[in-house]
C-alpha cells in the first residue's frame, strides 16, 4: 500500500512526484485500486472494463451488487460515449457539470458492462476537482465510490478512507480535504423531468 500526495497549485495543475504517481497509474493499469479525492468526497477506482478489479471494490467496501458503482469522466464531452444524452440531459449537465452531481442515463455499447444496472442505466460523475481530472487524462474513465465501507462514515480526508480500507487499497492519492466533505446529488435524467434520487451536496430546490 502506497500513499501519494498531490499538491494543487493556484493556477489548478497538480503536482506528483513522478514516480509514485507511475505507481497510481500502473496500479489501476493491473488490477489495482486507488483512492483518490474528488470534490464531494474521496473515491475507490479502478479500471471500469476490469470485471475482476471491480468485484474487488464491491468486495472491499461490502457492498451490495445491487448498488452499481458510477463512471468518472474527466470532462463533460465524453459523457455521450457512455450514454445516450437527451435534450434534458444536455441542458443539465450544461449547467450543473463539472459538480458534486451524479448523473443517471440509458448506457451505450461503449459504457463498462460491470457498471450497467440490471435496467441498462449508468452513473456517471465528472467532478470538479483536478486531480480526479490529472486521473482521467492520464489513465481514462475510472470508477467513482465513496471510499469507505458500506454504510460508514463519508471520507472527507486520505486518512479517514485509509482508517477504513487500510491495506485493501493499493495506492492512496492524498489531495487534502474534500471541498464539499459530503456525498454527491443522484439526479435520474432518463425520463421527461429531472427526478432526485438523493440529496447530497446539490438539494432540490438547487437544481
Amino acid at each position: 500500500m502506497r500513499v501519494i500526495h498531490a499538491v494543487r497549485l493556484p493556477g489548478g495543475e497538480v503536482v506528483f512526484d513522478a514516480p509514485a504517481a507511475g505507481e497510481a497509474l500502473a496500479a489501476l493499469r493491473s488490477g489495482g485500486l486507488v483512492v483518490y479525492p474528488t470534490d464531494t468526497l474521496y473515491g475507490l477506482g479502478c479500471d471500469p472494463s476490469n470485471a475482476s478489479a471491480v468485484d474487488r471494490v464491491f468486495a472491499v467496501k461490502a457492498r451490495p451488487r445491487d448498488l452499481p458503482i458510477a463512471l468518472a469522466l474527466g470532462s463533460v464531452e465524453e459523457i455521450p460515449r457512455f450514454a445516450h444524452m437527451t435534450a434534458l440531459s444536455s441542458e443539465f449537465c450544461a449547467k450543473h457539470l463539472p459538480g458534486p452531481v451524479t448523473i443517471l442515463l440509458r448506457a451505450t455499447p461503449a459504457a463498462p458492462a460491470p457498471l450497467v444496472s440490471k435496467d441498462g442505466l449508468l452513473g456517471i460523475r465528472v467532478p470538479d476537482d483536478t486531480i480526479t481530472r490529472w486521473i482521467a487524462k492520464a489513465f481514462g474513465p475510472i470508477t467513482t465510490t465513496s471510499a469507505n465501507r458500506h454504510a460508514g462514515a463519508a471520507p472527507a480526508t486520505c486518512d479517514e478512507a485509509l482508517q477504513q480500507l487500510g491495506d485493501a487499497a493499493d495506492v492512496y492519492i492524498d489531495g487534502g480535504p474534500t471541498r464539499h466533505g459530503k456525498e454527491s446529488t443522484i439526479v435520474d435524467l432518463t425520463g421527461s423531468s429531472a427526478k432526485v434520487i438523493r440529496e447530497g451536496v446539490l438539494r432540490r430546490e438547487d437544481l
